[in-house]
């Protein structure tokens, strides 16, 4: 799944300029196989990046459905929007 992952990272950021950045793997992937939350500061940590491009990366998941938060500042947990499920189970 990790491949499938990124692989929907790449469109996003190659294709679609989202503000999707392939950074974003780790935690996602760590969010899929947890099955769990975690908080924006600890997934912007684990994205490496420095705190306002964690900050823009972190709303453009949200904002294109590959996270899902019930409020704002809420906790984050893995997203299954319609159209990355081409990437994530493929036929």
């Amino acid at each position: 799944i990790e491949r499938r992952i990124a692989a929907c990272l790449h469109y996003e950021q190659e294709a679609m300029k989202s503000g999707v950045r392939i950074e974003a793997l780790r935690p996602l992937h760590y969010l899929f196989l947890a099955g769990t939350e975690l908080d924006r500061g600890e997934f912007k940590r684990m994205t490496g990046l420095g705190d306002r491009t964690a900050v823009d990366l972190l709303s453009a998941l949200v904002r294109r459905g590959l996270l899902r938060s019930e409020t704002v500042q809420g906790k984050v947990r893995f997203g299954l929007p319609l159209h990355a499920l081409r990437f994530y189970f493929p036929a």
